[in-house]
């Protein structure tokens, strides 16, 4: 029976100040998924409540590459070997091992919340589901408003179509906002560009109505435009990876995350 090394993150936002790693051999049979080597962690190595982590939406980190669904052992294995270091999508908000503390993220929110007063308080909770997003991506600034918020605003702007004006105004900030986004369908495995595509196709709506939907940045965000973005690196990039586009990933992400 074949073996995996594993180095799995430990952290309990109540009791400890600082995390560590937790190594385990862990053998495993050819049929396994990850959700699989999550159940079969020992959950006595992880403190006084058992191992921290969501079966029902799997998302984690390992060695260093954000991870979405149950996917089988063995295209891990051929992705990664099988020494594993797993870490949650963001050390920074941790609840218990790779469990995130999404209310602590979302209070990041509340400023655009307070703005925002005519989103209802059920719409407002549906940011948590694309949160995990965020977090795809390690090299991001603090202040960057977040891959997931953006998708959240393109949903947003389905539900609130009169409010079109407001919302895509808080995506065009200089330091944090929408312009700012990278790549990060090599960020995911196995890669994906969903995310990618559904951001620039956002970016180009902004470029093309610029003057009709922040009429007060125009100029500015005009000139920011032409001296600082070309959508044609974004474009190269997503062809030269040829990565498969699935439409309904970002989708599975957010129905999965309830």
């Amino acid at each position: 029976m074949a073996k995996l090394d594993l180095n799995i993150f430990s952290f309990d936002s109540r009791l400890d100040f600082q995390s560590g790693y937790v190594r385990q051999e862990m053998f495993f049979q050819s049929s396994w998924t990850l959700r699989d080597v999550l159940q079969n962690i020992h959950a006595k190595s992880f403190g006084y409540q058992e191992f921290g982590v969501d079966l029902d939406f799997i998302h984690c980190r390992i060695n260093g590459f954000a991870i979405f669904g149950n996917i089988a052992v063995y295209e891990l294995i051929d992705k990664f070997g099988t020494t594993w270091v797993i870490d949650p999508l963001s050390k920074k908000f941790a609840q218990k091992d790779l469990l995130l503390n999404l209310d602590k993220a979302f209070a990041q929110y509340n400023t655009f919340f307070r703005m925002a007063h005519f989103i209802t308080p059920s719409d407002r909770e549906e940011l948590k589901k694309y949160l995990p997003i965020n977090f795809i991506a390690t090299c991001y600034d603090d202040e960057y408003c977040g891959d997931g918020f953006i998708l959240y605003i393109k949903w947003l702007l389905s539900r609130y179509p009169l409010y079109k004006k407001q919302l895509l105004s808080t995506l065009c900030t200089f330091e944090n906002g929408i312009f700012e986004h990278i790549c990060i369908a090599n960020f995911l495995f196995p890669a994906n560009n969903t995310i990618d595509l559904a951001i620039e196709s956002l970016q180009s709506d902004l470029v093309n109505g610029a003057k009709t939907l922040v009429p007060k940045m125009c100029f500015e965000f005009g000139k920011y435009l032409d001296g600082q973005y070309r959508f044609s690196c974004h474009s190269a990039m997503v062809h030269e990876n040829k990565i498969p586009i699935q439409s309904n990933f970002v989708q599975k992400i957010v129905d999965s995350n309830i």
